[in-house]
């Protein structure tokens, strides 16, 4: 293993500092859903943290409420090895960032539902340290310290679902994501510090959803897209080895690229089955578009370069399947393919999946994509409660929820790839979650 410690270039510094806090934008970028043990389907459930992903679901939905889930305790595993170098392994087993968003939902009437809530900044901040981590650069290794924080600075959410009828309904939404971040980089062995960095995130979506019920409601279609996406990233690096000239231009290059502001930044569709009284099945799938003009500078030959980016289509599937009265049993499949390519070499080059990848995985802040997960637990109903009007059942005033999901990835860079290589990520995690109606 090479150990030149004293041999930093500006040039490889410029990389990892640009390449690692590219994962505070993916915090600000975390989407809302539902629970993970039925897949995270979202595109036609009955549930108010489906209805930030489609709004149209607010109409649906039979009463006011709240839900939300997340992560407990988890397990992971991440490993890498490249051509000529041994192997690399990191677990966590620990806590998990709360990273979902949770949902709620006010029936107006019986065909309009209205949601929104406001989470003002939050004086705690969340800190992830890593000690000897591993980065390849000009494919050789070396090691540093990591410690990175980040903070809440405001969480938004605005949508409202109208039922046209008892078959059809639209829905508009509007999210709000805003976080500040750190990080401090220090070599292992001597612990001089190489870099802090300072930054903020901030991601708006505008969503619009539709939603159809057919078979007197046995079965369910919902649709929904981002219109509007707007993602801004401010970073401030201070380091020894960057004064400026040709490396702070090329840092500042790469931070500006992290701003977006498009239009249609992705779909999804789904349908929702409900064979049998005591049965529901669940599949969506969700398109996401990626930037064909994204670029950042590639960890092989210190150049800036195009992203290979790719658009992805991803599939959730759940199942829920009435055990009791009050006892539902849940399942759930999701598979995430990268948003990254192998990227290549050559006279038309594209930087690839590879180290930045593996470090944000190793912070603990997303699973290692190319991914699946599947999932399964219950939901127990605690509180009963009757409706005033006579048309209606008996509902479960709170219902609480549990279980355990597994996700792994395993991925292959081949020789024609940038940056060759092997992968895999498991993880394996408990899930607790709520619903309150009232």
């Amino acid at each position: 293993m090479c150990n030149r410690r004293s041999g930093w270039r500006v040039g490889r510094l410029e990389v990892l500092i640009g390449r690692l806090l590219c994962a505070g934008a993916w915090v600000a970028a975390t989407p809302g859903l539902a629970t993970p043990l039925i897949g995270d389907f979202a595109a036609a459930y009955d549930s108010p943290e489906a209805a930030v992903d489609n709004p149209a679901n607010a109409g649906f939905i039979a009463h006011s409420g709240f839900s939300g889930s997340a992560e407990g305790m988890k397990q992971e595993k991440i490993s890498a090895r490249y051509p000529g170098l041994e192997p690399i392994v990191v677990n966590n087993n620990n806590f998990s960032l709360p990273l979902a968003k949770p949902g709620l939902i006010l029936k107006v009437t019986p065909n309009l539902g209205i949601g929104g809530f406001v989470v003002p900044p939050i004086p705690y901040t969340f800190t992830v340290s890593k000690a000897h981590l591993p980065v390849i650069l000009l494919g050789q290794p070396f090691y540093l310290d990591a410690k990175i924080k980040a903070q809440l600075q405001g969480l938004g959410n605005l949508m409202f679902g109208y039922r046209l009828n008892e078959n059809f309904g639209l829905g508009f939404g509007v999210d709000y994501t805003a976080v500040k971040f750190s990080a401090l980089l220090s070599e292992s062995q001597t612990g001089t510090t190489l870099a802090n960095a300072d930054g903020s995130a901030t991601l708006i979506n505008a969503n619009i959803g539709a939603r159809v019920q057919l078979a007197g409601g046995r079965v369910s279609f919902g649709m929904a897209t981002t219109v509007v996406q707007m993602r801004q990233v401010q970073l401030d690096v201070s380091s020894p080895l960057i004064n400026g000239g040709s490396a702070g231009d090329a840092l500042k290059s790469v931070s500006s690229g992290l701003n977006v502001q498009r239009q249609f930044g992705g779909a999804l569709a789904g349908v929702r089955l409900k064979l049998i009284p005591k049965i529901t099945v669940m599949g969506e799938v969700r398109y996401t578009r990626s930037d064909p003009s994204q670029e950042s500078i590639s960890v092989v030959n210190l150049k800036k370069e195009t992203v290979d980016a790719r658009d992805v289509i991803a599939f959730r599937g759940g199942l829920v399947v009435s055990a009791a009265p009050r006892i539902n049993l849940l399942g759930g499949f999701r598979y995430e393919p990268s948003p990254i390519g192998p990227g290549r070499l050559g006279d038309d080059p594209r930087v690839g999946f590879g180290t930045a990848e593996f470090l944000t995985s190793v912070a603990g802040f997303a699973p290692l994509g190319e991914y699946y997960m599947i999932g399964g637990g219950l939901q127990l109903g605690v509180l009963q409660a009757t409706h005033q009007r006579a048309n209606q059942n008996d509902y479960w005033r709170l219902v609480l929820e549990g279980g355990v999901t597994f996700t792994e990835a395993s991925i292959g860079i081949e020789e024609s790839g940038e940056l060759p290589g092997a992968y895999y990520y498991r993880k394996i995690a408990t899930v607790g979650g709520l619903r309150f109606n009232f």
